[in-house]
């Protein structure tokens, strides 16, 4: 980049509860849910762009425990990024094929499940609203939801957005992502990333004092090589999206 160039805007796009549920697939991540979102993707631009700003997508959970910490980590989220909340609901869980009744936990026998809602919407809205104030020229979207696929394909489509705009998907770890790298391969100005550990940046832990009243999680620490595993604190996961 020469020192007359100015640099490309960047926003980021976090999906906040889809990179939390991959990171409980893949222990090594889960740490980085702890994420300083503005530096990793600065991490990830280059020379030529700069992230202007950042807008971190979620839903506020009901369990006490649970959202204390949450607090803590929506506080955090809030130095770096503004926070677009959606919400929970309760739905029955799916039908037998055969009766036609609802499936029941073979644990605890609940006949229905917790399901977030309007996450992917908020991001499409957001992404787009912002494409056509001419806000940014090179997106990031953290996710690994295909729900996400037509927004990319809209901002990538030159007669509704004539402007040079660039689409950067970072996969959390795991799951599918075959479609998205499908479009990669027909859409001119996409382009799939892994994420990685090594790029990402955590917040220091000493901010949770700095934010109020609150202690570092434990679980949220990066276990030295060596140590006792951190999956017995985990957290499995219960929340799904529809």
């Amino acid at each position: 980049m020469s020192h007359e160039s100015t640099p490309r805007r960047a926003y980021a796009y976090i999906d906040g509860f889809n990179f939390y549920h991959a990171s409980l697939e893949v222990e090594a991540f889960y740490p980085y849910g702890w994420c300083n979102w503005k530096a990793t993707i600065q991490n990830y631009c280059g020379l030529d762009s700069r992230v202007i700003h950042v807008k971190y997508f979620t839903s506020l959970v009901r369990d006490a425990g649970k959202s204390r910490r949450q607090t803590l980590h929506i506080n955090a989220m809030k130095t770096v990024a503004d926070v677009i909340e959606g919400e929970f609901a309760r739905r029955p869980n799916r039908k037998c094929e055969l009766c036609r009744r609802p499936l029941v936990c073979a644990s605890c026998g609940s006949t229905e499940h917790t399901v977030e809602k309007k996450t992917d919407v908020n991001i499409a809205v957001h992404m787009l609203t912002d494409a056509m104030k001419g806000l940014y020229m090179d997106a990031y979207l953290v996710t690994r939801d295909r729900d996400l696929l037509p927004v990319v394909a809209a901002l990538l489509n030159r007669r509704q957005f004539p402007s040079p705009l660039r689409v950067n998907v970072l996969f959390p770890p795991g799951g599918h992502t075959d479609e998205f790298r499908e479009l990669e391969q027909r859409l001119p100005g996409f382009r799939c990333i892994d994420l990685s550990t090594s790029k990402m940046v955590r917040f220091p832990e000493e901010l949770a004092k700095k934010l109020g009243d609150f202690r570092f999680p434990e679980h949220w620490k990066i276990r030295k090589q060596g140590s006792a595993p951190a999956n017995a604190n985990i957290p499995q996961r219960s929340v799904t999206r529809s």
